[in-house]
């Protein structure tokens, strides 16, 4: 990408041990062991990756000493780069929060998403108290947004993000095989629709009753694959065009077309 300005991305697709905590940060530390991170690097691991998605808050949520979130500053430090990863919330008042945080090296925290759409069909929002509002943080100078599995089905709610400034958009996931294929078709819209690069990365293996096919895939800006895992645990890295998508918004004018009551729903002009 000689001439663009290009961030590598670097998804983690974990087999997380079910609400095993010790086991998942070890893992995770062993397979980017293995792996040449650049520094400046954007690393993503997925939702819950402590425990796998469970609604046992005892199981899931931190201390007060966030140690999930200490493991992840700790990485960013070591490899010096941005680490992005899906947590759960000290419990409050019975539930805790479905949150995603990102890193900076020197400690510094980019972002904390809470998840806007609790997955009802499990009950989530029984144990993990909803967001209310997107977010978007800034690296290597790009500007990203980043979602949480449910959200990806929810595409109202990438668009105010965009409007803001975004130009990247993540999503991280427990997403299930049986429909993984929406998963990455879904992923695919939402770049295309957006005019923006996505990453999504999901987790492999198994949790007590679901199966993970993992399929963590990328899409650039015009919804032209990146890459596609398979259902292994394993990393992938990729470059992504910055500027390549920043010249396509220059020129292909969805996002300029966008009527402001299309987004705030108003009737008024």
């Amino acid at each position: 990408m000689s001439g663009s300005k290009a961030m590598q991305i670097v998804a983690v697709q974990l087999n997380m041990a079910w609400e095993d905590k010790p086991a998942n940060h070890r893992r995770l530390r062993e397979l980017l062991g293995g792996t040449t991170i650049r520094p400046g690097s954007l690393v993503i691991a997925p939702e819950m990756f402590e425990t796998g998605f469970s609604m046992n808050v005892n199981a899931t949520a931190q201390s007060e000493a966030r140690e999930g979130e200490a493991l992840l500053r700790e990485l960013a430090r070591q490899y010096d780069s941005a680490f992005m990863g899906g947590v759960a919330a000290p419990i409050r008042d019975g539930r805790s929060r479905n949150e995603c945080v990102v890193f900076a090296p020197d400690g510094t925290q980019l972002a904390r998403y809470q998840k806007m759409h609790p997955f009802s069909l499990s009950g989530e929002e029984n144990h993990y108290t909803a967001g209310s509002t997107q977010v978007v943080f800034e690296w290597q100078g790009v500007k990203i947004t980043p979602f949480l599995c449910y959200d990806l089905r929810f595409p109202e709610i990438f668009r105010p993000a965009i409007l803001r400034g975004a130009e990247l958009i993540t999503v991280i996931a427990c997403w299930p095989a049986k429909r993984s294929e929406h998963w990455v078709r879904l992923l695919q819209a939402r770049a295309i629709e957006n005019l923006a690069p996505v990453v999504g990365v999901n987790r492999s293996g198994e949790e007590p009753d679901l199966q993970f096919d993992g399929r963590s895939s990328a899409f650039d800006h015009m919804g032209t694959p990146i890459f596609e895992a398979s259902a292994q645990e394993q990393i992938l890295t990729a470059e992504i065009d910055i500027e390549a998508a920043r010249r396509w918004r220059s020129k292909f004018p969805a996002l300029r077309d966008i009527v402001a009551s299309e987004i705030s729903g108003s009737d008024e002009p």
